[in-house]
């Protein structure tokens, strides 16, 4: 059912009570009712002979053929039907509470809803209502959802706000740009918007280009981060519910810290959990300078004031520069740079006060860097069992048990050449 409306349309008839017409008879120069169509729908007017109006519209139907009185828009009755007499003219009118005018401004009055039609004009402008292209592809065009919501563009660019630095405070609003730039060289507190004005995930982006401390608050003025110079860190709201809200931030690396460089600061902070997987690092900043370790049991020792060492700890560092001590009864014997590890020879000359220690297991020990000559006390011979010393050379000793319950001092003694002499356990032999 559509509605038609037709030029010079008229025709005479009678009433059926206040539901329809009968139409019947023609009116010369007017077309008959049948040009509206079985079914479709039209704005007619009616009036009798004794002054009654009506103005409505009508369904056409071509039994009767009638002109049902579908809608009342106006009449003699108040709006309401009329019940008409005698013979009555209807014919097609166009209502003026239907017609569309301009007034005198050369404006059109607001319409209602257009319930069906295709836009076949010129494309409307943005300011008009419209969207300014007639698709959203290509450059300027409208940004347009996906039917899951999403959209799709190669870029955006969010707006900035830069702040010079005064030991102040800015307070940001919903509307505040997402990129917060601070400048200058003192200083800085931002405060968060009112999170309930937010959208869940709303984030803003600080970037502290000054040479203080930018401090970033919520709207109850707690400090949700500090952000050093140089640093920028992105925070978003992961809580809208209060005022306050919640937050939480995330820092960037910036680029003096780029990882292809060969140095960065990190202001002192812990690192509390890595796998270094670089090259070593010098004891200058804390490291050994080495990789490995050659083998199991090393001492870690300097060689020079910026370099460290793993192996044997050598006699310069404190140590012997042995892995071993040999078999039982090898004393250590220094050369002034290295110490080595054998069987004790012929004592040092007289006068030189070297002790030799006789132990309980039978072996010469000593307790100061010995050196030997052959020419004054040849290699003793001791035996374990009952304490003999044995000399092939005259020399002149003492010796001293120097604890228990048998201590005691004796000497000086000679010993000739061939003499054997019994040495307690325990003694300590001085040549003098």
């Amino acid at each position: 059912m559509a509605l038609a409306l037709y030029d010079r349309v008229q025709q005479t008839g009678t009433a059926n009570t206040t539901v329809s017409f009968t139409l019947s008879g023609s009116v010369t120069g007017y077309q008959s009712f049948s040009v509206v169509g079985n079914g479709n729908t039209t704005y007619y007017g009616a009036t009798d002979t004794s002054g009654n109006w009506e103005v409505g519209i009508g369904t056409y139907s071509t039994t009767g053929p009638t002109l049902t009185r579908t809608t009342i828009l106006s009449s003699s009755n108040s709006g309401s039907a009329v019940t008409f007499s005698g013979t009555v003219t209807v014919f097609v009118t166009y209502p003026s509470g239907k017609s569309v005018n301009l007034d005198a401004s050369g404006n059109v009055s607001a319409l209602g809803t257009v319930a069906s039609g295709t836009w076949n004009g010129s494309t409307i402008p943005v300011a008009y209502g419209g969207t300014g292209v007639t698709a959203s592809t290509g450059a300027s065009s409208v940004v347009l959802r996906d039917a899951s919501q999403n959209i799709n563009f190669n870029n955006y660019v969010a707006g900035y706000a830069a702040t010079t630095a005064a030991a102040g405070t800015t307070v940001l609003t919903v509307a505040s740009a997402r990129n917060q730039i601070l400048i200058g060289s003192t200083t800085q507190t931002f405060q968060l918007p009112n999170a309930t004005t937010l959208s869940l995930g709303q984030s803003f982006l600080f970037l502290n280009n000054s040479s203080g401390i930018l401090t970033v608050k919520d709207n109850a003025s707690t400090t949700i981060d500090t952000i050093p110079s140089g640093a920028i860190v992105q925070i978003g709201a992961t809580s809208i519910a209060t005022s306050a809200g919640s937050w939480s931030a995330y820092s960037f690396l910036p680029g003096t810290y780029d990882f292809n460089n060969t140095t960065a600061t990190f202001n002192n902070a812990t690192i509390s959990s890595a796998v270094w997987n670089g090259t070593a690092i010098a004891s200058g900043y804390g490291g050994t300078g080495l990789t490995t370790f050659s083998a199991a049991n090393n001492a870690l020792y300097s060689t020079s004031s910026s370099a460290l060492a793993a192996g044997t700890l050598p006699a310069v560092a404190g140590g012997t520069g042995i892995t071993s001590p040999g078999t039982l009864g090898n004393v250590l014997t220094s050369n002034g740079t290295a110490w080595t590890s054998s069987a004790p020879a012929a004592p040092s000359p007289a006068g030189s006060n070297t002790q030799i220690q006789y132990n309980n297991s039978g072996a010469f020990g000593a307790s100061s860097a010995l050196t030997y000559a052959s020419s004054v006390l040849t290699a003793p011979t001791i035996n374990a069992s009952n304490g003999i010393y044995v000399n092939t050379n005259t020399v002149a000793v003492s010796y001293s048990i120097p604890s228990g319950s048998n201590a005691m001092s004796v000497g000086p003694i000679t010993i000739a050449s061939g003499q054997a002499v019994t040495v307690p356990t325990g003694s300590r032999w001085v040549v003098i």
